[in-house]
């Protein structure tokens, strides 16, 4: 049975000791095979990736981004600067591909941080990751998986839920392509999501308001330990066409179509 305890902390909004600040959080109690799930917003301030917006100077293409879909120009700069390509977007979102996963704004988010300012998404997610589990391995002597989380939109659906952006020792993806459903028949697409499953888990505890609850420890996931299993961003994306969402509304769309 999977366990998930959550661990607060004080709030910031400048670069610190990530490794050393987790392992003073949960170094005590972390054991062999425990997964911790570390919010990405939180990395990446870590590593200070705040933004001021008033130091960004937005382009021609910032501009017309901004009147076409209602975003402040500054932030449309940083959207553009962050993401692989824009998708589309409604009123206040620009809907972009970030190292092939379909996400809101780049990722670029306003909440819990002070007016202003803006956090990118971490310069390196999987690295981050990495010196987490490397500096719980040499101060503890203990091997932990660690997986990045932020939270996302699924289309057609209220709400959030949890996704990975990267993860290091665990089993992140499984397939069960090939594996009997109870008739017997044979599973042709399904890879579960296990790294996505324990952020939205995690996210229940950690909250999205004014908890102050970045990291998490998952204890009782088959898969951790796993040493040198490294899941990078683009490790969870899909070629766009193959998606059911992109591919049904026509994306990537032809040249000349709207």
């Amino acid at each position: 049975m999977l366990t998930f305890t959550p661990f607060k902390t004080t709030r910031r909004n400048s670069p610190f000791d990530l490794p050393r600040l987790v392992d003073d959080l949960v170094g005590d109690q972390v054991k062999k095979g425990d997964v911790l799930v570390v919010s990405s917003k939180f990395i990446a301030i870590s590593e200070g990736r705040v933004v001021s917006l008033s130091s960004v100077n937005p382009g021609e293409r910032a501009m017309q981004l901004s009147s076409q879909y209602g975003v402040q120009a500054e932030l449309c700069e940083l959207i553009l600067k962050e993401s692989d390509s824009i998708v589309g977007g409604v009123p206040g979102f620009i809907l972009t591909l970030w190292n092939g996963l379909l996400t809101p704004n780049a990722g670029i988010d306003k909440s819990n941080i002070e007016h202003g300012r803006v956090v990118l998404y971490p310069e390196d997610p999987l690295e981050s990751a990495v010196r987490i589990a490397d500096e719980l391995r040499k101060r503890r002597g203990v091997s932990a998986g660690v997986v990045v989380s932020d939270s996302r939109l699924t289309p057609t659906r209220t709400g959030t839920v949890g996704v990975a952006l990267a993860a290091v020792g665990i089993q992140a993806l499984h397939d069960m392509r090939g594996h009997p459903d109870l008739f017997g028949n044979p599973l042709k697409v399904t890879r579960q999501a296990v790294a996505d499953d324990l952020c939205t888990g995690a996210q229940l505890v950690m909250g999205e308001a004014d908890e102050a609850t970045p990291v998490v420890l998952v204890r009782g996931l088959d898969t951790a330990g796993e040493e040198e299993t490294r899941y990078a961003p683009a490790d969870f994306a899909i070629p766009v066409e193959q998606c059911v969402f992109m591919g049904s509304l026509g994306y990537p769309r032809k040249e000349g179509s709207a």
